[in-house]
């Protein structure tokens, strides 16, 4: 007999630290994630490697469309784009890993295109668009009766910024701007942020005229270096489809593990 309980006593332990519980009373997580093409993803599902064709239980995104939260890969924009994905899939998982007893939930805007000029300083289109999903969602937390946190933002945009020299200068100056914006709307006024500064294939030959990298690479830097929860990913390593200017399903990954790690570094 006591070598039975002692066997069901190892069974359980072993059960609940391979089964992580989460603890519905603590906090939801939640992420912001924004950007433009980077950030929508080119990353390919059929190239996944199998340890992540389950999405992690204790993650849900918010679909932007139907209004609900859906598992992660599964939200309308991931269908119609035949499951690319961007940064968020190796994100979810890394921060499921390191948050077991957390619910996560992710909100992602993004807009291959767009840019910070003209498109996500506030009361712009993609602003308003992001306010309005963050809103969405949070609210029906608040109808499930889900306590929440918003823990930090993921930004990866900025390459069309560097089209033009105005643009391109007004960057800094802008990107401030935008992250006031967010931690006012978020009501965090040291909410982390982990921005991936554009890459320097940028100036390779690409079917865009990006001139000005150099210009908004620097911005970046220089935003990150003055403001001590802004922390900023190198990209120039990753790897990138044909046109030198999207990364590719490998990049995609790396790009999401760097800042998860930032991100929970800062976290914790």
């Amino acid at each position: 007999m006591k070598k039975l309980f002692l066997f069901l006593f190892f069974i359980l332990m072993f059960s609940i630290h391979i089964f992580p519980q989460v603890d519905d009373k603590i906090p939801v997580k939640v992420f912001l994630l924004a950007g433009q093409s980077n950030m929508d993803g080119c990353g390919k599902g059929e190239e996944l490697p199998g340890k992540y064709h389950t999405p992690p239980a204790n993650v849900k995104v918010w679909d932007n469309k139907d209004n609900q939260w859906v598992m992660l890969g599964e939200t309308t924009f991931s269908n119609r784009r035949k499951k690319q994905f961007g940064p968020e899939m190796e994100f979810s998982h890394r921060i499921s890993s390191a948050f077991p007893n957390h619910q996560i939930r992710i909100i992602k805007t993004s807009g291959g295109g767009t840019k910070l000029f003209k498109h996500w300083l506030p009361d712009s289109a993609m602003y308003k668009r992001f306010v309005g999903n963050i809103g969405n969602a949070l609210e029906q937390l608040k109808e499930s009766d889900h306590g929440y946190e918003i823990c930090g933002l993921l930004w990866m945009q900025g390459e069309s910024d560097s089209e033009t020299i105005e643009m391109a200068n007004a960057y800094e100056e802008n990107l401030k701007i935008f992250f006031a914006a967010m931690r006012k709307e978020t009501n965090r006024p040291e909410l982390p942020i982990v921005m991936g500064r554009i890459s320097s294939s940028l100036l390779k030959e690409t079917p865009w005229v990006f001139d000005q990298t150099p210009i908004v690479q620097k911005a970046q830097e220089a935003v990150a270096e003055m403001d001590p929860n802004v922390f900023i990913i190198n990209t120039d390593k990753l790897s990138t489809l044909w046109d030198n200017t999207h990364f590719d399903t490998k990049a995609q990954l790396k790009l999401g593990k760097k800042m998860a790690q930032l991100m929970i570094q800062e976290l914790r």
